[in-house]
């Protein structure tokens, strides 16, 4: 007898080629199968599916057939992905976050409760002054005499030491003055977030006078003194405009300028935050397979997808792309002194800067490395005083880097 007459051929229920009794593998109970080619594996229960089936990312990170999906999973209405942490539902919208997206809620203390644009019932005096989260006002550009299209603006996070509504009746003069207002956090526990209008980097250093002039006051002044560098819940953030990019390619370069030297950019920005400010959020899982067939899931940094499918990556990132008109440098600790404030400015408009007309070759040559960069900002210490202050006094974190 021919051995070949011993293999046994089954039809893979997927794509209908013939597959022998060993190379195949059941899918279910009534005896379909598939070969190698279609199968999936769910990460959660190990059963084997088709790969035309329904399949979700969970945790960013897992793929879950549909039934783990729905049984073992939690859906968040902010983020858009599933997850298995805990959820929290608002009670103005009954929409569910996740423990990372319910820090873009408020808090009520008087009714136990998250609410998605603030409880109305129980906003206290200061509401005059604080808005809602999602309050998006039309954006006022502050600009010198020099013609820019490079903005930035500030979220600065701070708490209340005392009272709420003192500080926040104090920091809302900056709406008055078009420079600047509040919005209530959900990641705080009793206070709020200044956010500026958009202004560049000169008009930042020489003519926000009364935004520094206010930040000071906060950090002093009794009565009104906020926590900020030392309040854990708080953080700063810095959106750069994306028009202020001579295009793709050029952001590619910023963010790989930051992502290749986390040590430097957390020494400065004063934290490192795994939570709120990641910088593995854009690595790439794939599947890597050795000479005799064995898989393994592995991953690689891959920028150009976080900036082409900014959708798919993570916005509590050192750099968020999901914004659709700037990049957000979610790295700094929070603070109201104003010359660490202006040093991280500095740190953004020279990133910024440092990498706009820098080549392929340069690329390839080492110029994205650590020290290049330090001589570009001590060569350039007139136009960042405050950065090069700020790099002398964390330069012992830096030597063995």
């Amino acid at each position: 007898m021919d051995a070949d007459e011993d293999i046994v051929l089954l039809t893979c229920s997927g794509c209908m080629t013939e597959v022998s009794e060993d190379d195949a593998h059941l899918i279910s109970y009534s005896g379909d199968v598939s070969c190698e080619n279609c199968k999936r594996i769910c990460e959660h229960c190990d059963d084997t599916g088709w790969e035309n089936d329904d399949w979700y990312y969970v945790d960013q990170s897992e793929m879950w057939c549909q039934t783990c999906m729905e049984n073992h999973a939690n859906y968040c209405d902010d983020c858009n992905e599933y997850h298995t942490g805990s959820s929290y539902y608002t009670e103005d919208t009954n929409n569910s976050y996740c423990e990372d997206c319910v820090g873009n809620t408020s808090w009520c203390e008087d009714c136990d409760a998250y609410y998605a644009h603030g409880c109305s019932d129980h906003d206290g005096d200061d509401a005059r002054v604080i808005h809602d989260y999602s309050y998006r006002p039309d954006p006022i550009f502050h600009t010198t005499d020099k013609e820019e299209r490079l903005f930035f603006g500030l979220e600065i996070e701070v708490e209340a030491r005392q009272n709420r509504s003192d500080s926040a009746e104090y920091a809302s003069r900056l709406e008055q003055l078009s420079l600047a207002y509040l919005k209530s956090d959900g990641s705080l526990n009793c206070g709020f977030e200044i956010v500026t209008h958009p202004m560049t980097h000169d008009f930042y250093k020489n003519e926000a006078y009364e935004l520094w002039n206010t930040l000071e006051a906060l950090r002093s002044r009794n009565g009104i003194k906020v926590k900020a560098w030392d309040a854990p819940t708080a953080g700063l953030h810095i959106h750069i405009s994306r028009a202020g990019f001579n295009g793709g390619a050029h952001m590619h370069r910023f963010l790989r300028l930051v992502y290749d030297n986390q040590t430097l950019y957390e020494a400065i920005a004063g934290r490192s935050s795994s939570r709120w400010a990641k910088f593995d959020d854009a690595n790439t899982d794939y599947v890597s397979e050795d000479a005799d067939g064995n898989r393994e899931w592995k991953s690689r940094r891959n920028l150009k997808n976080k900036l082409d499918n900014s959708r798919n990556s993570d916005r509590y990132s050192a750099v968020n792309t999901q914004n659709h008109a700037t990049l957000e440098m979610r790295i700094f600790r929070s603070s109201v002194n104003s010359e660490t404030v202006k040093s991280f400015i500095d740190l953004a408009h020279a990133s910024v800067e440092y990498t706009r007309g820098m080549s392929v070759r340069d690329v390839r040559q080492g110029s994205l490395s650590q020290d290049n960069f330090t001589s570009y900002i001590q060569d350039n210490a007139a136009l960042y005083p405050e950065l090069n202050a700020r790099l002398a006094k964390v330069a012992n974190q830096l030597q063995n880097v």
